[in-house]
């Protein structure tokens, strides 16, 4: 599982698992006008709504729990 960090412009900080990560695919679609909203791991946010979506990395995950 890959570990996202997601922002909102409304304020939101979301920890999501997903089976894959695609930042390309993302980006197209949060650059697609015609789409409302977009589905990542079980959260469907609004499209202009998506600040940042970041990748966790597994090394930081491994600092943090020594």
């Amino acid at each position: 599982m890959i570990k996202l960090n997601v922002t909102t412009h409304s304020g939101d900080d979301d920890i999501i698992e997903v089976e894959a990560y695609d930042a390309k695919e993302l980006e197209d679609k949060r650059n697609n006008n015609e789409l409302e909203s977009i589905a990542i791991g079980d959260n469907v946010y609004s499209r202009i709504d998506l600040k940042n979506i970041k990748r966790i990395r597994e090394e930081l995950e491994q600092l943090n729990e020594n």
